[in-house]
Formats: C-alpha cells, sequence, structure tokens
C-alpha cells in the first residue's frame, strides 16, 4: 500500500452515490456511503483504490472512479458554494439541456446553483426536473432542531428499503437514516449507533419510555450491552427507524402487540436526548 501524494489529499463525491467498503477490493463488504458533493479526506491509494475518511470520520475504501480528486482548498471552496450558492437535495433531479435525465440526487447531495442552472462537482450543469433542492443558508429555517420537525422529515422516509451501510432513500440502515436526520437539522453525529449512543444526555428513570419527546433517540443491544440499532421516537413510545424486521423504514409502538415491537421493547437499553433542551 502506498501513500497518496500530494496535492491530491481530498475529494469530492463525483456521483449520486458512492459506497464505502471495508477493505479495497471486490467483494468487500458495504461499511457506508457519500453522496454526490460530499467531500472526504484522501488518506492512501492501492491501485485504483483509495482509503478515505469521511466527514463523520468513518473510514473505509472506495474506488477512484466514485471521486474527483484536488487539493483541500479547492474541496472547501466547493463546499462552500465557491461561485455560486451551495444547495442541498432533497430527492431532486435535474435533467441536461435537452431536456434528458441527468441525475437523480439522494438526500443530502451537495450542488452550486449559479442562475437557473445547477453545478455538479465534475463540470457538468443541470436543471431541475422534479423533487426538491433548498439553499444551505436556508437549512437551520426549514429544519430546525426540534422534535417534531425531525419527525416530519423522518416520516417523508417512510418505506425506504433496508440496507446494511446505506445512508439514502434507495435502501438506508437504522443508524444512517438517523445520522440523515439529525444533520439536516444541524446536529452532527456519528455513523454508527453505538457510537451515537455516546452522544447527548441520558434519559434517566427506571421507564425510559416515561419520559420521551419527539426526537430523542432509543437504542436496542441483541447481545450485552453492546449498541446494535438506533430508532427515532415521535414521542412516547411510538418510533421511527429502519429495521430489518420491517425491511426497511417503519413506524412502530414499543408499547405494541405486535411480536416484533415486544421483541424491541425487551431490546432497550438506552434513552438520550440530542436535542437542545425545551426543543
Amino acid at each position: 500500500m502506498t501513500a497518496l501524494l500530494e496535492p491530491h489529499t481530498h475529494a469530492l463525491a463525483r456521483t449520486a452515490i458512492g459506497p464505502v467498503y471495508a477493505g479495497p477490493q471486490l467483494p468487500a463488504a458495504l461499511i457506508s456511503q457519500v453522496v454526490l458533493g460530499a467531500r472526504v479526506e484522501v488518506l492512501e491509494r492501492t491501485g485504483q483504490w483509495l482509503c478515505i475518511r469521511t466527514g463523520d470520520g468513518y473510514v473505509g475504501w472506495t474506488h477512484e472512479g466514485y471521486l474527483l480528486l484536488g487539493e483541500e482548498a479547492w474541496a472547501k471552496a466547493w463546499e462552500r458554494g465557491q461561485g455560486g450558492e451551495g444547495v442541498v437535495s432533497l430527492g431532486a433531479e435535474l435533467s441536461d439541456d435537452a431536456g434528458r435525465p441527468l441525475m437523480r440526487l439522494p438526500w443530502g447531495a451537495r450542488v452550486v446553483r449559479r442562475g437557473a442552472a445547477y453545478w455538479l462537482p465534475a463540470g457538468r450543469t443541470g436543471r431541475l426536473a422534479g423533487g426538491g433542492l433548498v439553499a444551505v443558508a436556508r437549512l437551520p429555517e426549514l429544519f430546525p432542531p426540534a422534535g417534531e420537525s425531525i419527525v416530519r422529515a423522518a416520516r417523508r422516509w417512510l418505506g425506504a428499503p433496508y440496507l446494511w451501510g446505506g445512508i439514502t432513500h434507495q435502501g438506508v440502515d437504522c443508524s444512517g437514516l438517523v445520522q440523515a436526520i439529525m444533520g439536516l437539522h444541524g446536529i452532527a453525529l456519528p455513523r454508527d449507533s453505538h457510537q451515537q449512543a455516546e452522544v447527548g444526555g441520558l434519559i434517566a428513570g427506571d421507564d425510559i419510555l416515561a419520559d420521551l419527546h419527539a426526537g430523542d433517540l432509543l437504542f436496542f443491544a441483541d447481545h450485552g450491552d453492546r449498541v446494535s440499532h438506533v430508532a427515532i421516537s415521535t414521542g412516547g413510545s411510538a418510533i421511527i427507524h429502519s429495521a430489518l424486521g420491517n425491511g426497511g423504514v417503519a413506524e412502530n409502538d414499543l408499547a405494541g402487540p405486535l411480536p416484533f415491537e415486544r421483541r424491541l421493547r425487551a431490546l432497550l437499553v438506552r434513552g438520550r436526548r440530542v436535542l437542545p433542551e425545551g426543543k
């Protein structure tokens, strides 16, 4: 494995969704993803495979075909929307000047708006053909760090299929869903559920469900105390989560009668409040 030399120490995701694997080959386990416009740090190279560190600190491998390499200053300038206005996708579809489909952008993908055109990292431009794009500057206004806003956003993911390592509507795991929703609301969380279980204030008391607010996080452990699953409370015992038991993103009630819900209740080990008090 050879060290990557300057100046290509950073990169931008150039495709709608880029896989991040556990190793520099296929097959390898999918451990996470990056979406269009995401800035990553490039650590090492093995052939056409690059070891990267994503914005949340996650380290894994991806093929160079998913990235556009460059200097750190260039990548950060793109992230700031230099030369235009940075915008974030809420499931936008872009078309080219002839009206042909150009790219379908997952939630969180980032492009730069210049006039009526949207610029992609590799220099292509498109027009909005469907879905939504939101200016980065307006995110705090449209997606405040408040429980009801988080629940509304999470419900827009209902029906997304489960995918280990996924972070988009095309496939998402439990912690990927929580990270995406909270990140949209200005709350940065680590990638995995056991890491997320250490963030925020612990919800005290013998009965965690008795003092839950909308937007609180609930954590579950299959074996011992190691957290392996996370869900968002909609207030009280009702939750939204991405789970294999549902095949994807769905709502459940931890006080409900379904066998799956009873099993989840038995595995509940912790509650965390990551929102500001009063939100």
